[in-house]
């Protein structure tokens, strides 16, 4: 088996905060050799392109699986599955192979999301202590955890966090993986998920997809004029793997490909490609999508630009997607559903 899958970003940077033409030698922790793997959320939209990239690349990948059709799903990937609930973590942490690294991506939109994602915690985190070397743990947060942006105003990692409730629970996990002096720590901040149909995944786009063809409609949540930062799953997973390879611990990354496409925009190009030629396209306020979704649903009405230069600066990321409208037609082409 060769010896080096991870790309190695460059070395030497310009340094935006000491002029024009400064060089400054960039202190990465690389990894240099074909690493043992443990993801949770495998199977999930997230999780499985990550699984798939890091065995693309040699490494050794063992992946959460609490059904027969996730099991299966993995091992076709190569993966090896390990069985169990991130409910119920004491069932299967004691039973974990030696790792060199966890990534966390598992989530669930329950109410009892918060009391999970501790004890997962409570029992992954010391298991991690005790493997053999020095673990990379990664942590999943969000770009909901923070503030709205103002028209003209774009944030980075720097920002405080103003976590939307539904997600306030993911800041005590942030702050146990980096405080944890046993573990080398790092947070992946993801924008909104969307993927182009691998493993029947679409993120984002899936239930306006689906009512534009089953019902000739799309809903606009909020305003129209509302911009959501978007990622897709194949450059997320990107990411995940750089920051596996050459993030210093302790750092945080926002995962934001796309910053620029307006719920309008996304919802005509939507009913264009996946309606009728009347398809309608209506707006209903936050409240009355948090009323039907949940709560969580306060999001999609979370207006934001975030800067993605920290991840390409530091970890030579370069996110592929960044035509949305593109995207949504090869899916609709796929389908057949691509209008004339």
């Amino acid at each position: 088996m060769p010896g080096f899958f991870c790309t190695q970003p460059p070395q030497i940077a310009l340094d935006p905060n000491h002029g024009s033409g400064s060089i400054t030698t960039r202190n990465t922790t690389t990894r240099e050799h074909s690493m043992r793997v443990f993801v949770t959320g495998g199977s999930g939209l997230i999780g499985s392109a990550i699984v798939e990239n890091l065995i693309n690349h040699q490494h050794d990948v063992f992946a959460l699986a609490r059904s027969d059709a996730s099991h299966k799903m993995l091992a076709e990937l190569g993966a090896t599955p390990i069985i169990g609930e991130i409910t119920n973590p004491a069932a299967w942490v004691g039973h974990l192979p030696n790792v060199d690294a966890i990534i966390h991506t598992a989530c669930t939109f329950a109410d009892d999301m918060a009391e999970a994602d501790g004890i997962l915690l409570h029992h992954l985190l010391p298991a991690a202590r005790k493997m053999p070397g020095r673990v990379r743990v990664i942590y999943t947060g969000g770009t909901w955890l923070f503030p709205q942006t103002g028209s003209d105003a774009e944030i980075d990692e720097s920002c405080m966090f103003d976590p939307l409730p539904d997600f306030q629970w993911m800041c005590p996990g942030i702050d146990r993986v980096l405080g944890d002096d046993g573990i080398d720590g790092i947070i992946i901040h993801p924008a909104c998920v969307y993927a182009t149909g691998r493993h029947g995944h679409y993120g984002l786009l899936t239930r306006d997809m689906e009512t534009a063809r089953t019902e000739n409609r799309v809903t606009i949540i909020g305003s129209g004029d509302i911009t959501l930062p978007m990622i897709h799953g194949d450059d997320l997973a990107d990411l995940y793997c750089l920051a596996l390879c050459h993030a210093k611990p302790g750092t945080s990354y926002f995962g934001v490909g796309i910053n620029d496409v307006s719920n309008h925009r996304l919802a005509h190009l939507i009913a264009t490609r996946f309606g009728g030629r009347d398809c309608k396209v209506s707006t209903i306020t936050t409240q009355t999508a948090m009323d039907r979704l949940g709560s969580w649903a306060a999001g999609l009405a979370h207006h934001q630009v975030m800067s993605n230069q920290k991840a390409r600066r530091d970890l030579g990321w370069s996110p592929a997607h960044q035509d949305i409208a593109a995207d949504i037609n090869a899916i609709a082409l796929r389908a057949g559903n691509a209008s004339s």
